[in-house]
């Protein structure tokens, strides 16, 4: 059996999601008013500013999952579930929502579903760091 977690320290973690979400928002913003104003601009930062808008689109995926998987813990933790009947209620609302196939045989251990969670909050982090580097490359590139 794996080992209980922390949910609190959990959903404190996956909380700091929020600020690449908005720092990504606010580049995809950029990014496509730059599309717009830079319609002349060359062909290699027009593919800069696209794969910068593809980056910041998945990481608002990656930020939507993080978000879900904070609010799992917060529902949680005012339920007062741990362990496996924390597991089971996760299952149960996924399943409910249609985000996840019922369950067969024996549930996921805490140490797996954490090592998930932690994997969606450092892609997202990443997609926020791609972006960032696509977009600077993209303005900084010398026009003709």
């Amino acid at each position: 059996m794996s080992a209980l977690p922390d949910h609190a320290a959990m959903h404190l973690l996956l909380r700091q999601g929020r600020g690449p979400a908005w720092l990504s928002l606010a580049l995809l913003l950029a990014a496509l008013v730059l599309l717009g104003l830079l319609p002349n601009a060359g062909l290699l930062p027009m593919a800069l500013l696209l794969a910068s808008v593809l980056a910041g689109l998945v990481q608002g995926f990656y930020a939507w999952r993080v978000q879900l998987d904070a609010d799992l813990l917060r529902l949680l933790l005012d339920e007062g579930l741990h362990g496996e009947a924390a597991a089971q209620r996760v299952d149960q609302l996924l399943a409910a929502t249609g985000l996840r196939r019922r369950a067969q045989g024996a549930l996921r251990g805490w140490d797996l579903r954490w090592a998930g969670m932690r994997g969606l909050l450092r892609g997202q982090y990443l997609m926020t760091g791609v972006q960032t580097l696509l977009l600077l490359l993209a303005v900084l590139w010398p026009q003709p």
